[in-house]
C-alpha cells in the first residue's frame, strides 16, 4: 500500500468523518494519510476522537493524541466513560476481561462512541434523511485472524439508527507494520515513548498481550500492576487464566537490571509540524 489513501466513492460525501485515535503507531499513520489524501471538504467535516481509558492507559496518551490532532488542523474530542474505567467495570463484572468476552472494548470504546455519535448526529442537523458518518478506525490485517476477517468498510447496524448511518472504515486494513512506520516517520510527529520497550501503545497492562510484554509493561508502570494485583485479590480471579498478575509482578522482579524506563507522560514541546490542511470546524 502506497502513501496514496483510496477513499471508496461511497464514502466521499458523508456528512462527518470520525477519525478513531488512540495515540499509536497505526491511529498515526491513518490520520497521517487521511490528512494528506483527502479533500479540503472531507477535512472541514472531520473531527479526532480519543476514547480515554484512564489509567488504564499510558501517561501522555490523550495529549499525543490531541498534539497529533492540531498538527494537520484538525478539531480534536476526547470522551470517556462516565462511570468509571476499566478496574471499577473487573469489580463489577467480577472479572476480567477475556477473549470470548472483551468487555473492556464494549463499555469503555464501543458505547462511548456511540454516545458521541449521537452528539455529532445532534450538531450536523441533517433534516429529512438520516446524517451519514464514517468513523476510520487504524485496525489491520496483520495484527491479527480475527481483524484480517474483518471488511475494510462496513454498516455498524448497532450504532446507526432512523437519524444516522455509521459506516466503519478501516483505511489502513491491508498497510504491512514496516508502512506504518515509514508513515508516521513521514508525518513529522515523534511516537509516544512507550514504543522504545513495547511493541504496542495499548492499554497499560492489557490481558491480550504476551506474557513478555505484560512483564516489561509491570516494570514500566509498577503502581499500576500493583493496583490490578489487589483488585486481582478482592474478587478471587487470575487476571488471565493462565497467568496471574502475582505472577506477573514477580516475574517482574526477577528480571535482570536493564534499560527498561518507567512510563513519563509525552512531552507537549516537542515539535509540531506544519501540515498545510487548514482549520476545520466541528
Amino acid at each position: 500500500m502506497s502513501t496514496t489513501l483510496h477513499i471508496p466513492p461511497q464514502l466521499r460525501n458523508a456528512d462527518a468523518y470520525v477519525l478513531n485515535n488512540s495515540a499509536g503507531k497505526d491511529s498515526a499513520a491513518m490520520l497521517h494519510l487521511w490528512a494528506t489524501n483527502a479533500t479540503d471538504e472531507m477535512l472541514e467535516r472531520t473531527v479526532v476522537l480519543h476514547l480515554d481509558l484512564g489509567t488504564a492507559e499510558w501517561p501522555g496518551v490523550p495529549a499525543l493524541a490531541a498534539q497529533q490532532a492540531a498538527a494537520y488542523g484538525l478539531p480534536y474530542e476526547v470522551r470517556r466513560r462516565e462511570r468509571g474505567h476499566l478496574l471499577d467495570l473487573v469489580r463489577e463484572r467480577g472479572r476480567w476481561p477475556g477473549p470470548s468476552t472483551p468487555f473492556c472494548r464494549s463499555y469503555l470504546k464501543r458505547d462511548v462512541a456511540r454516545k458521541f455519535y449521537t452528539e455529532l448526529t445532534g450538531r450536523l442537523g441533517v433534516t429529512g434523511r438520516p446524517a451519514h458518518i464514517v468513523t476510520e478506525l487504524g485496525l489491520r490485517a496483520a495484527e491479527s485472524s480475527v481483524r484480517a476477517r474483518r471488511p475494510a468498510v462496513a454498516l455498524d447496524r448497532g450504532a446507526s439508527s432512523g437519524r444516522r448511518q455509521v459506516t466503519t472504515w478501516l483505511p489502513i486494513h491491508q498497510l504491512g507494520t514496516d508502512a506504518v512506520w515509514k508513515t508516521v516517520r513521514a508525518s513529522g510527529i515523534p511516537p509516544h515513548p512507550v514504543y522504545q520497550q513495547l511493541d504496542r501503545l495499548s492499554c497499560k497492562l492489557c490481558p491480550f498481550a504476551g506474557r513478555r510484554s505484560l512483564i516489561t509493561a509491570a516494570r514500566m508502570a509498577p503502581d499500576t500492576a500493583l493496583d490490578y494485583a489487589l483488585v486481582e485479590d478482592e474478587i478471587g480471579v487470575p487476571f488471565r487464566r493462565d497467568l496471574s498478575m502475582a505472577e506477573i509482578i514477580t516475574a517482574a522482579g526477577r528480571e535482570e537490571p536493564g534499560p527498561v524506563r518507567a512510563a513519563r507522560p509525552y512531552g507537549a514541546a516537542l515539535r509540531t509540524p506544519p501540515h498545510g490542511t487548514g482549520a476545520c470546524a466541528a
